[in-house]
């Protein structure tokens, strides 16, 4: 069954807190820059604080995007290659 952007928006979230909660730190996905593609939405996210402040020093690194695709799997994509390249290559 295939699922709307508002379900994968949350997944989204799901995720990134998930993340966050394992190193104890804030993140937040940065909703402005979400790509719907053909396979679902890739969301970007960062650290609240740099989110609010736009200080690189507050900025991660290494933190690939997330895809929500349309049936609601969430991957995690990796850093090495662009996004778009991941994607064609699940």
């Amino acid at each position: 069954m295939a699922i709307l952007f508002p379900d994968a928006k949350v997944l989204a979230e799901r995720e990134v807190d998930a993340i966050a909660a394992a190193v104890g730190d804030d993140f937040v996905v940065i909703h402005d820059e979400t790509v719907e593609t053909a396979e679902g939405w890739v969301f970007f996210y960062n650290s609240r604080e740099f989110v609010e402040t736009g200080d690189f020093r507050d900025a991660l690194a290494g933190n690939g995007p997330i895809l929500v695709d349309r049936h609601g799997l969430v991957k995690r994509l990796p850093t090495g290659i662009p996004w778009e390249t991941a994607i064609k290559q699940e």
